[in-house]
C-alpha cells in the first residue's frame, strides 16, 4: 500500500504528492499514456490517499478509509468501467435500466481482482462502451449527500470507451463539478477523448516502465526468480502487463525457436527457418514474431558478454550451458554485427515488411556472420 504500490512512475507520483501537500488538488485528472504503465494503479492510489482519514501526502493504510479502500469498497468512491450496452442509450434516468445479475456478478468479481492487484486488466463479456447511463449515475451520485464526510471520488478506467453521449454528459458535469468532488479518467488513447473534456483535466503523463522496474515487481509481488523475470521485462517494452503476460510457457517455447532458428540457420534449412512464421504464428502475428526477435537479441548480447569474459552480466542464467557452448564456437565472430542485423530486422517488422523476406535476409547474414571468422 501507498505510493510504493505504484510501479515507476517517479515523476507522476512527485507531482501528485506535491499537490496534496499544497492543497491545490483539480477537479479532474487525465492519466494517460501506453497499456500497463500503471494509470489504474495511479488513479486508485490518489483516490486512496485523498480519502484517507490521516490527511498525509500518503495513505496510511490502517485507517477505517482505507481499509475500505483494500477492498475498493468505499462509499464516496466509484470505478467506472464498459458495460454491455443496455436497452437504450437513449433510456430516461428513471432507475429501471440497471445492468442484469450476470453483469453486476461479474463486475463485483473483477473489482475483487482490482483490489488485490490495480494493474489488473477489467474485462466484462461482451462490454461495449461507458453508458450514458453511468456518467448519468455519476452526476446522481455527486449531487448527493454523503453517507461518509469527506471528498467524493470517481475513476472512470478507459475513458475513451465513453459513447459520444456519456461524453457530453460528463462534460457538463466537469463544466460546474460538485463541491469536493473528484474525477479521475485513465486512457491510453487521449486522442480519442473529447477535445474539451482534456481541456478540463490537469493531465498526467505515464511513460513507458524501465526493464529493472518491471522485473524487480515481478520478483516482488509474484515471486518470479531474476533471471525469468529479467527476461520478460525485456521483452514488455515496458509494458507491465505483458510482462505478467510473458511469464507463461510461452515464453520457455519461443526461446526454445531462437535455438531451433539458430540451428536452422547453420545448417542451411530454409523450411525450418520460416517454421516459426509458417507454423506457429500462420496468421502473421507480428507481436510474436517481435518477441523471437528480441529474444534473439538477448541471446547474442548473453553470448557477447560470455565471449568477453563477462559472463556474470548475462539475462539467461539458466541457458549458461547453451551459451557457453555457443561463445565457444562463435565466440570470436562478430556478435556486435550478429546483434546490429537483428535489430534491424525487428524495425523491419515494425515497419510491416513482408515477414518471410525478413526471415530469409537474416538468416543469410546470421550465417555469414558466424561462419566469417569461424572458417578463418
Amino acid at each position: 500500500m501507498g505510493w510504493n504500490s505504484v510501479i515507476g512512475q517517479a515523476r507522476a507520483k512527485s507531482i501528485l504528492r506535491r499537490a496534496i501537500e499544497e492543497r491545490r488538488i483539480p477537479h479532474a485528472y487525465l492519466f494517460w499514456g501506453p497499456a500497463g504503465t500503471g494509470k489504474d494503479a495511479l488513479a486508485i492510489e490518489l483516490a486512496r490517499t485523498l480519502l484517507c482519514d490521516a490527511g498525509g501526502t500518503e495513505a496510511c493504510g490502517i485507517c477505517a478509509s482505507c481499509k475500505r479502500m483494500t477492498a475498493l469498497q468505499h462509499p464516496n468512491f466509484q470505478f467506472v468501467v464498459a458495460l454491455p450496452a443496455s436497452r437504450s442509450e437513449s433510456a430516461p434516468d428513471d432507475g429501471k435500466d440497471a445492468p442484469a445479475s450476470d453483469v453486476v456478478e461479474a463486475l463485483r468479481g473483477e473489482m475483487e481482482l482490482k483490489a488485490a492487484d490495480p494493474y489488473c486488466q477489467i474485462t466484462i463479456p461482451k462490454a461495449a462502451f461507458i453508458t450514458v447511463k453511468s456518467i448519468r449515475d455519476i452526476r446522481h451520485e455527486s449531487s448527493l449527500s454523503s453517507f461518509e464526510p469527506g471528498r467524493k471520488i470517481f475513476i472512470i478506467s478507459d475513458a475513451e470507451k465513453m459513447n459520444p453521449p456519456a461524453s457530453n454528459a460528463l462534460l457538463k458535469i466537469l463544466e460546474e463539478p460538485p463541491a469536493d468532488t473528484f474525477f479521475f479518467l485513465t486512457t491510453a488513447r487521449m486522442d480519442q477523448l473529447l477535445p474539451t473534456i482534456i481541456s478540463r483535466c490537469q493531465s498526467i503523463r505515464c511513460e513507458l516502465l524501465q526493464d529493472d522496474e518491471i522485473a524487480a515487481a515481478l520478483t516482488e509481488r509474484k515471486g518470479i526468480p531474476a533471471d525469468r523475470a529479467q527476461v520478460a521485462a525485456r521483452l514488455a517494452n515496458g509494458n507491465y502487463l505483458r510482462a505478467c503476460e510473458l511469464l507463461s510457457d510461452e515464453v520457455t517455447k519461443v526461446r526454445d525457436e531462437v535455438i531451433q532458428f539458430l540451428r536452422d540457420t547453420m545448417t542451411g534449412n530454409i523450411a525450418g527457418v520460416l517454421r516459426p512464421i509458417e507454423e506457429e504464428w500462420k496468421e502473421l502475428d507480428r507481436a510474436a514474431v517481435e518477441d523471437l526477435l528480441s529474444l534473439l537479441l538477448i541471446w547474442f548480447r548473453d553470448a557477447l558478454l560470455i565471449a568477453e569474459q563477462f559472463g556474470d552480466g548475462i539475462i539467461s542464467t539458466d541457458q549458461r550451458n547453451a551459451l557457453e557452448r555457443f561463445a565457444a564456437r562463435y565466440g570470436k565472430a562478430d556478435l556486435s554485427e550478429a546483434l546490429r542485423v537483428t535489430e534491424h530486422s525487428l524495425e523491419l517488422v515494425r515497419r510491416n515488411v513482408y515477414l518471410p523476406l525478413i526471415f530469409i535476409s537474416l538468416s543469410i547474414q546470421i550465417k555469414r556472420i558466424l561462419l566469417h571468422v569461424r572458417n578463418t
